[in-house]
């Protein structure tokens, strides 16, 4: 949770810059973290435009953590732009057994800052779209 507050203009600087970054190619987990904190923060700044806020500060930040998804929600987006609940990763070993991982939305960064690979229907490039479609809408919500 964002314990130091920030400000509309921070956030949408934060956005531009981190989506600027997170296009480059080939595409690799930084580029899609990067992506990933361009959107959390453009929504941020949508909602704090939204709101007639000038400040995100540690209540505002607390009810959104890092979920996408209820940011979308709450901002009534709509259910095309909702990533998948439930995220499969691939399962790791531990003395020879092969355990199972998942995730959620809002644990989506930790799969691509630690060096996860998504598996199945909700691979890292479908999920590259989805929150491409996303930062679509925020640059529209921002300009």
């Amino acid at each position: 949770m964002a314990k130091i507050p920030f400000t509309f203009r921070e956030l949408k600087r934060s956005w531009a810059e981190s989506t600027q970054v997170s296009i480059a190619e080939p595409r690799k987990n930084p580029h899609r973290l990067l992506l990933f904190y361009a959107v959390e923060c453009g929504l941020k700044a949508v909602y704090l435009k939204q709101q007639s806020k000038d400040i995100i500060d540690s209540s505002i930040a607390g009810d959104f953590l890092h979920d996408i998804n209820k940011m979308c929600l709450t901002m009534k987006m709509g259910q095309e732009y909702q990533l998948p609940p439930n995220l499969k990763l691939g399962s790791y070993r531990i003395n020879n057994q092969a355990i199972p991982r998942g995730c959620g939305p809002g644990e989506l960064n930790q799969v691509w800052r630690y060096g996860g690979t998504l598996e199945g229907d909700s691979d890292n490039l479908a999920l590259e779209k989805s929150l491409t479609k996303i930062n679509d809408w925020v640059t529209k919500e921002l300009s």
